[in-house]
């Protein structure tokens, strides 16, 4: 599917077409290239799309990741916006947010944050954390969350407004390495000339602390200060380090 919505005060949305550009198959006939098919499906695939910003310069258009599949060059050159999940595990997502710079740039890449009416305001917390260094895509059952997980809710987006302006210059570095699936901490870092953000995650394990590196500013005079959460008592940082 592709959500469209227009810079002004009107929105559409597109048929869902999530079957249909299916773009891991391909045609096998005989006589043809086994992805010949898929050459010719992909360009028709872009120039409908080409066809469609000309005609509607002011639309902003998502992609839906398709499990990854569709996050190539040749869309994301076009497309404003890059689903990167439909996961709605909140332990879960955080891999996938602090792995999503590999692909794609953080102020494209939207990160799902559904906040439910069941949720402590730890798990609310860690909901919409994953997103605030990515483009966050709020969603869930927001008008039932009790008074204290709404107020954490407009506390992370107020934080989001303040910092999305220095997504786009911002350059992704991974303190803790490439995230995997099952490891216990996490951690994604975007670093502006001036500033660098971090997102820690900690979601099992024994190890209440963890050091981060962070070797862009060695030597720095560095500042820390904590945008959205409680104060971390798990994360240490070594001198000259935020």
């Amino acid at each position: 599917m592709y959500c469209l919505t227009s810079r002004s005060t009107t929105a559409a949305i597109l048929p869902p077409i999530d079957a249909t550009t299916r773009s891991g198959q391909f045609s096998a006939h005989l006589g043809e290239a086994p992805t010949a098919g898929l050459l010719v499906h992909n360009r028709a695939q872009l120039d409908w799309l080409d066809g469609i910003l000309d005609r509607h310069p002011d639309l902003v258009i998502e992609n839906c990741a398709s499990g990854g599949m569709r996050m190539d060059h040749a869309l994301l050159s076009r497309l404003q916006l890059q689903s990167t999940s439909d996961q709605q595990d909140l332990l879960l997502y955080p891999p996938i947010a602090a792995a999503a710079p590999t692909a794609v740039t953080p102020e494209q890449g939207a990160v799902w944050a559904y906040p439910q009416s069941g949720d402590t305001p730890d798990e609310v917390a860690l909901t919409v954390a994953n997103a605030l260094l990515g483009r966050i895509h709020l969603s869930g059952r927001i008008t039932e969350l009790g008074p204290h997980e709404r107020s954490l809710v407009h506390e992370a987006v107020a934080v989001y407004k303040s910092i999305r302006a220095d997504l786009p210059r911002a350059l992704p570095g991974w303190p803790l390495g490439l995230p995997s699936w099952e490891e216990p901490w996490t951690a994604l870092a975007l670093h502006t000339p001036t500033t660098t953000y971090v997102t820690a995650w900690r979601r099992h394990g024994a190890d209440a602390a963890r050091e981060l590196d962070l070797p862009h500013l060695l030597g720095a005079d560095v500042h820390t200060e904590v945008l959205y959460g409680p104060p971390p008592p798990g994360i240490r940082t070594p001198p000259n380090s935020p």
